[in-house]
């Protein structure tokens, strides 16, 4: 256990200070201010405006970033980890347990951090066309969508040993699946589909059971990336 909190600290704490995190933030929170601004004075409705913040900005860019802090949290750290597993000092659950912990409770953070005020004030000055429930209901899809990329990031990292190849395996599979599966109809297992959609579901005339589909879809496919992230790194040599 103290291994694990040890691991979990450090890599929070290099996370926290990173330039990707700070060039992150300042990303996501200037356009976010530029649609406040343009709520405020102009009429827009807020369905639109969060769609266009979380289709344009939020989801891309944070996916990226994403995807480079988890596909590197494991191989590009391969020889600090074969020192400290082959020393005793850590364990392999504890190691990957504390990378998943960290990556993606501070992805998680992160959104957070810039939607909930965003959101606040979008509804505050908008045209008030959004239903409480569908906005809530929109924003834990893409918060559970962002997880499940960070999860198969993780995965990627224990199965690629190099960093960039594992970026790129990721981003094309999550993209050509979710613009296949868009196309074959099969819209509530599409990322790119369950985010072109977003408007609606703020309105709230999405159909629960569409909803419900995708989060049992997203919520099983982490579970299932998570799960191979241990058998993967428990399996691998050091």
């Amino acid at each position: 256990m103290q291994a694990f909190l040890a691991i979990l600290r450090y890599d929070l704490g290099i996370l926290a200070r990173s330039w990707i995190t700070r060039i992150w933030l300042a990303m996501l929170i200037a356009p976010a201010l530029f649609l406040i601004a343009t709520a405020a004075n102009q009429d827009v409705v807020a369905s639109g405006t969060l769609g266009a913040y979380l289709t344009a900005v939020m989801v891309p860019i944070s996916g990226i970033v994403i995807a480079v802090l988890s596909s590197g949290a494991i191989s590009g750290e391969s020889g600090i980890v074969a020192d400290g597993i082959l020393s005793r000092s850590v364990t392999r659950n504890e190691y990957i347990t504390a990378k998943l912990v960290s990556r993606l409770g501070f992805a998680a953070a992160v959104y957070l951090l810039v939607m909930i005020p965003f959101t606040y004030l979008i509804l505050r000055y908008a045209a008030p066309d959004a239903s409480l429930l569908g906005v809530v209901a929109g924003l834990f899809i893409v918060l559970l969508l962002l997880t499940f990329l960070g999860a198969l990031g993780i995965t990627f990292s224990t199965l690629f040993p190099n960093v960039l190849l594992g970026v790129l395996a990721l981003l094309l599979v999550v993209v050509l699946s979710g613009v296949t599966l868009q196309f074959l109809g099969l819209t509530w297992m599409s990322v790119t589909a369950v985010v072109t959609s977003l408007p609606s579901t703020f309105r709230g005339t999405t159909p629960p059971w569409e909803l419900f589909r995708v989060f049992l879809v997203f919520t099983g496919l982490t579970a299932a990336s998570i799960a191979t992230s241990y058998w993967v790194f428990h399996s691998r040599d050091l």
